[in-house]
This record gives C-alpha cells, structure tokens and sequence, in this order.
C-alpha cells in the first residue's frame, strides 16, 4: 500500500535528483506496507538496510551535483552534515529490536516523511535554483510553504499509522495530556464490541470504564493517573470484559509520547490478551500447592510411620524418646509434674512358645490397644521393645502415676484370647521425674522398679525407691 504519495510539490526540477527521491518515497512506503501487514523483523530490517544504502548513493549523486552550482560553501557544509544526520539516524533505527511496535513504527515513520519533506522543500530546492541561475534558465514556480506540505504529509502520515494499526492483532489506544482517549483500533473496538464513539469517551465517567472488571478499575486508573503525571513506560495486568462478556485478563504496555521538541502530547498504549497464560499460571499454582500438600501429607505419614511401631500401632522407642524429652523440658519450664509408668508382660514367652508368634503378636497388639484405652489423649503409650511399654503421664504426680499402673495392670488382666487358657497378666515399674533427671535416667529408674516387681513375684507395681508392693 503507499503510506505516502508523490506530488508535483516536490518536483526541483532536477530530473535524476527527483527520481531517486520517488526511489526514497518508493522504499518509505514499502517499509509501512512491511510493518503494516505484520512482516517479520529481518524483512523490515532489510527494508531499512536498503533504505540507508540507496539515501549513500542518493547523497553521493546529490553532493556531485551541488559542487557544480554556485552556492556558498557553509550552505553545501550543511547539506553534507543534513546528509551525514539521516544516514546516522535510520543506522540507529535499525539496531532496534522493537521496530514492529505500534509506537516505534509511527515514530519511524514520522521521522522518515518529516525528514524527506523538509529536506526536498529546503536544501534541495535550493540547488536546483542555484542550477538554473547558472544556467540562466527560468527558475521554477516557488513551492508551497515548506510548513503546508509537512502539515498535509504528517496529516497523511497519522492517516496510515491508524491504518497501520488497524492491521495489528493487538489493542491499541492513544490518549492526550489529560487521558482523553482520541483513538482505539479495530481490535480493541472488536474486542470490546464497542462503537468508535462509544469507545473515544474520555470523561470522568467514560465508557471505556465500563469495560474494565470493578475490581481492578481503581488500580488501572491509578496507574494511567501516575503515567499521566510522570510521563515513562509501565506496564499493568487487567481484566476486560470481551463482547460476549466474558472477562479476559490483558497486559498493556503504555508509553508517553512526545513531539519533535519533546512536549508530552499523551499516552500511546498497546494490549494483548493473556488469559490462556494467566488460566496456565493458575493451574500451575494450584498443582504446586496440591503437590505441595501431598509431600507434606506424604512426609507427615513417613513421618509418623519413623515414629510408630508396626505391629502394634503405638509410638515407637524413638517417639518415646522425644516425647519424653519435651514434656521433661515443658516440666521444668512450668514446674508441671511428670512420671513414667514401665511395664513387661509376664511370662511372655510361654505364650510365644506354647502358641506361636502370631499369636504372641494378637496378645502385644490387644495389650497395646488396652493401654491407649485407658489413658487421655495427651499421654502417651510407647512400645519400648519385645513385650516392653512405657507410658508417659504429663500432669500427673506419683499418687496418679502409681493409680494409672494399677488400672492399666487391671485391664491387661481382663485380656481373652481363645488360644490362651491362661491370663495375660503384667508388672509395673513407676518413676517421678525430678530436677537434675534426664529421660534415659528416668526411665532407668522405672526399670529399675519394674525389676524388683517381677523378683517380687510379678503382676504388681512397685515405685521408684520404695520397696513397698501393691497387689
């Protein structure tokens, strides 16, 4: 498509300058037509190549020309330095990477037209003059203002860029110094399934509000406020409501723009629907925190197997260990008081021999779950190793611990299997936790109680440090 169109205005009347000057038209309207049909970058940054090549050769020709006529050599210096200026300028436009930008074309563009214009209308003509005054032929007629063509061309020029724009599958709007919003493209229109009028409101009240989610419309408009205020690139997360109204998430990228003398004229901002990305994010957030929950689950029952013992189910010896160690520091830091019942079943291995181990195994697990039975839920029952269990007993002074043996000595002794004729019966040492005791002297000093029971005669308990005996 042409984004700019040759006319008579800038004919100078110097045949072989005004054909490579149609060749410089030719390249700036095979650039937009590049950009505006969404080309890829290396096509457009070929098209720039090729521009800045033939403006060398442009220049050269144009050069040779001018030394040949009279005019004065600080203006030839400058048409050199004008030269040197638009060669330098299009090598840095083609180091960058965001050339397919809405944005950054316009402004490309802009400088292209604004530039060839000025230059042909100026300096150019001026060597045509000097031409024909040499030549003593009729100059020709003066042009237009050099400002009526350039008003015309960049009227043109913001024509083609909202073409351009309108070629591009992302949503475009551009707002003056108090956010009035001038202009949206086709896709932001068809996005929105809005009118041009609809969506050009700029009041307070605009319409375009209606399309942002209520939820996220203060912090957009504070975001556009703090742009508006401080003019610098930024960039936001929303949702807008889509013509079937479903809410879509977008990221807009918003960027000041400014005129050729760096006044700010408003914001131009480009959007493009990110829904698929942020549902992705979600599920991936939400996979991690399922994950996440099932490693802890997981490690919660690795956990709890390390500190149970398989057969029976209770706490193993490794969780008496621990439990004891904490309620001993918990005793101490609140001068609560603590104690340890130990307990062996009596003649254990009798039954292993007389009936089995598996059915050794049914009397350990019925003992176990005779024990958890009969104490609360903050004590704790442990299996310390063969027929071996300890009870924790937090709370609870050495008249309790002592109670708490019997009754479990008690119902141990109401156990009935169909493979014992005879009793399960069971002995019971009881130890008071003091200053100074730790929990493997502690529990040392249960054994020791539990050993004197069973020299004793077993099936009683006796206390640490007493040689008293309680049927």
């Amino acid at each position: 498509m042409q984004f700019f169109y040759w006319n008579a205005s800038f004919e100078i009347g110097v045949p072989p300058i005004d054909a490579q000057h149609r060749k410089l038209v030719d390249l700036i309207n095979r650039l937009a037509t590049a950009i505006a049909e969404g080309g890829r970058l290396p096509h457009v940054e070929a098209l720039i190549g090729e521009l800045t090549d033939y403006a060398a050769k442009h220049f050269a020709d144009e050069e040779q020309i001018m030394d040949g006529c009279d005019l004065s050599e600080g203006e030839k210096m400058r048409h050199r330095g004008s030269h040197r200026g638009f060669v330098d300028k299009v090598r840095q436009i083609a180091r960058r990477d965001d050339l397919l930008r809405a944005d950054v074309s316009e402004q490309v563009l802009e400088f292209l037209i604004t530039w060839l214009v000025s230059h042909i209308l100026g300096s150019d003509r001026k060597i045509a003059t000097a031409l024909h005054q040499s030549r003593s032929e009729e100059p020709p007629p003066p042009p237009p203002s050099v400002q009526q063509v350039l008003i015309a061309a960049l009227g043109e020029t913001e024509r083609r860029f909202r073409l351009v724009s309108d070629y591009t599958p992302a949503m475009i709007w551009i707002c003056d110094p108090s956010g009035g919003r001038g202009y949206v493209n086709r896709a932001w229109s068809e996005f929105v399934g809005a009118s041009d009028d609809a969506a050009h409101a700029c009041d307070c009240d605009c319409d375009w509000c209606a399309w942002v989610h209520p939820d996220d419309l203060d912090a957009y408009r504070a975001f556009l406020d703090g742009l508006l205020a401080a003019p610098r690139p930024g960039e936001i997360e929303y949702r807008l409501k889509r013509t079937d109204g479903e809410w879509r998430w977008v990221l807009e990228r918003v960027l000041p723009r400014h005129d050729s003398v760096g006044t700010f004229v408003g914001l131009v901002a480009s959007a493009v629907d990110i829904t698929a990305i942020k549902l992705s994010e979600e599920m991936l957030a939400r996979t991690n925190r399922e994950l996440e929950a099932e490693v802890a689950r997981r490690t919660a029952e690795i956990e709890r197997l390390m500190l149970t013992d398989p057969l029976t189910g209770v706490g193993n010896r490794r969780q008496l260990v621990e439990t004891l160690g904490r309620a001993i520091e918990r005793a101490m830091r609140e001068e609560t008081p603590l104690g340890v019942v130990f307990l062996d079943l009596d003649h254990f291995k009798r039954i292993n021999d007389r009936c089995g181990h598996p059915i050794g195994d049914r009397v350990l697990a019925r003992v176990a779950g005779t024990l958890r039975a009969n104490v609360s839920s903050r004590d704790t029952v442990c299996r310390y190793g063969g027929e071996e269990f300890v009870v924790v007993l937090e709370d609870a002074d050495l008249d309790v611990c002592f109670k708490t043996a019997e009754r479990l000595r008690a119902a141990i002794g109401r156990i009935r299997l169909v493979e014992i004729s005879d009793p399960v019966s069971a002995s019971a040492g009881v130890a008071q936790w003091s200053p100074g005791l730790t929990a493997e002297t502690l529990l040392a000093e249960a054994d020791k109680a539990l050993y004197r029971a069973k020299e004793a005669g077993r099936d009683r308990t006796l206390i640490a440090g007493l040689a008293a005996a309680a049927a």
